[in-house]
């Protein structure tokens, strides 16, 4: 039965729904007349109906207030906003796989790699990276914990050990159509041997 207080509104499910709490089967077996003069009739249905509305705001209140803490808490484990505008250099994080036969080993690569050019903002925390040294041409979009902001020096950016590929599939592109050369209609004409 939905008899229980839950606790982020400090009322019963039955409560909220009905506004009474729920009769048990003891009741119904022992005392019917109680039942009766309990339930809602037309002349007191309003300040019934007006004690239900603020009831459900109150629990409402109460469940929001909840949720804030929820939040606060929650946010307490997990990094800032980055705050990354377009045109930051940054360090993507890499995710390598062995391999034998080019002498790679995930182990001993680097964890992140770059530096990249952000070069905007797509949704509210994924950005969209490109090589500095060519802006125009996006590499793909990373979300912000994959990446990390770049403390170099002055001097010429260096040069990523793996560089980032486009991911993907890449796009259809529409065919070039070929010219061939028209036959005319018909069979064509016979030559004649003079």
């Amino acid at each position: 039965m939905n008899t229980a207080k839950v606790i982020t509104t400090s009322y019963t499910p039955a409560y909220l729904t009905f506004a009474r709490e729920l009769r048990t089967p003891d009741d119904n077996a022992h005392d019917f007349r109680q039942i009766v003069q309990s339930e809602n009739f037309i002349p007191e249905i309003t300040p019934k109906l007006l004690m239900l509305a603020n009831t459900l705001l109150k629990a409402r209140e109460i469940s929001e207030i909840k949720e804030e803490r929820r939040k606060e808490v929650a946010d307490k484990g997990r990094r800032k906003d980055s705050g990354y505008t377009p045109g930051d250099l940054v360090l993507a994080t890499t995710h390598p796989i062995s391999n034998l036969a080019r002498g790679v080993s995930a182990k001993f690569s680097p964890r992140r790699d770059g530096p990249y050019l952000i070069l905007k903002q797509h949704g509210a925390s994924s950005y969209v990276l490109s090589d500095p040294n060519t802006p125009d041409m996006p590499l793909g979009v990373y979300h912000a914990s994959a990446l990390t902001p770049y403390q170099g020096s002055d001097g010429p950016l260096p040069q990523p050990v793996q560089p980032l590929r486009k991911r993907g599939r890449p796009r259809k592109q529409n065919p070039v159509p070929v010219a061939q050369p028209s036959r005319g209609r018909g069979r064509p004409k016979k030559k004649k041997n003079t």
